[in-house]
């Protein structure tokens, strides 16, 4: 199984393979989803454990290196497992309690106290093991703080890195503890060369879709083969069905739910981010949508800014609600009713 990293990536392979040392015990793979995070974190984590032991690459290969420790949400375990190409499911499943109902979208206290009881004892066969988190935001406090102790009291010889799109949604003493390793895009060329190689995205595609992927790679390329196009087009209709009256909150809602809860809060936040951006600049630069730039720039001038930045709470919230057991539509319909509300001015 040999882990890929990126083009863009290399200074930062390069800079992170150097440190033989190890001169910090926790990193945190941090910025935008699409950037080849994971796929940097999982290359490290294979050539720390391949160094010095011959067993090393075969385990890992087959998925039971015993110093190998992955923590991921349930959910995302399942979804792993039904690709072919899947290197960490094996392990992380290691760390799944059975339980009845849906499969968790979070990082739960249960696999954490389970990880720190198999880090009493020294590495099996690696001079170093490693501990993988993805979706490390996706903690709970009390998952967080069980973490804490191994962070604060890291046990001798191993390596903890934790994967985040969501920097902030991190609590700063998980932050504190860890060396941040903060992931830029690439520039348009090399992005748009990458995607070019690829030759799975038509060429005249590959601007619009790195623009609204806001120039990573990954994400755009996710993006063309999930027909994001036709999502955006859902939500924004939905919107507009809401502004203009034609469509109610409650049949806005099952259409958001029909492209997903947490796809639909995501542009949501976006557009609410490009409308407050065009609220204060008459030219604003960096924006999600800019093939929808005409008209959230003409929406932009009828919404009350006050009642926007409201909404910013209110769509946060709904993220975080989404990563629960909540029932889905409702948050929906909450969030569908508030932008109904937003005052349009005639």
């Amino acid at each position: 199984m040999q882990a890929t990293v990126y083009p863009w990536n290399e200074p930062l392979w390069q800079t992170l393979t150097a440190d033989s040392e190890r001169s910090s015990h926790a990193l945190l793979f941090t910025g935008g989803a699409g950037l080849g995070k994971r796929a940097l974190a999982l290359a490290l984590a294979e050539h720390v454990l391949l160094q010095g032991s011959a067993q090393s690459k075969a385990l890992f290969n087959a998925g039971s290196h015993p110093d190998f420790h992955v923590l991921m949400p349930e959910a995302e375990v399942e979804a792993e497992s039904a690709n072919e190409g899947d290197k960490v499911a094996p392990f992380a499943r290691r760390y799944l309690e059975p339980h009845s109902g849906k499969a968790r979208k979070t990082l739960t206290i249960d696999q954490v106290r389970a990880l720190g009881g198999k880090l009493t004892t020294h590495p099996h066969i690696s001079k170093t093991r490693v501990v993988l988190m993805y979706q490390a935001d996706s903690m709970n406090r009390n998952a967080a703080n069980a973490l804490l102790k191994n962070l604060e009291e890291p046990p001798a010889n191993t390596l903890f890195i934790l994967v985040s799109d969501h920097l902030a949604a991190l609590p700063k003493t998980i932050r504190s503890r860890c060396n941040l390793i903060d992931f830029r895009a690439p520039d348009q060329s090399t992005a748009t060369q990458w995607l070019l190689g690829q030759k799975i995205m038509p060429e005249h595609e590959v601007d619009t879709h790195l623009a609204i992927a806001n120039n990573h790679p990954l994400l755009a390329m996710q993006l063309y083969q999930s027909n994001y196009i036709d999502t955006l087009k859902t939500v924004f209709t939905g919107v507009n069905g809401l502004w203009s009256h034609r469509q109610d909150a409650v049949s806005v809602a099952k259409s958001w739910q029909g492209v997903g809860g947490r796809q639909a809060v995501d542009i949501l936040q976006k557009l609410t981010a490009d409308l407050l951006r065009h609220q204060l600049s008459a030219e604003p630069n960096n924006v999600f949508f800019p093939v929808q730039q005409s008209w959230v720039q003409s929406s932009s001038g009828k919404i009350s800014q006050q009642k926007l930045l409201a909404t910013v709470d209110e769509l946060n919230e709904a993220r975080r609600l989404l990563t629960t057991t909540v029932d889905e539509l409702l948050v929906l319909e909450s969030l569908s009713i508030k932008f109904s509300e937003l005052p349009i001015t005639q």
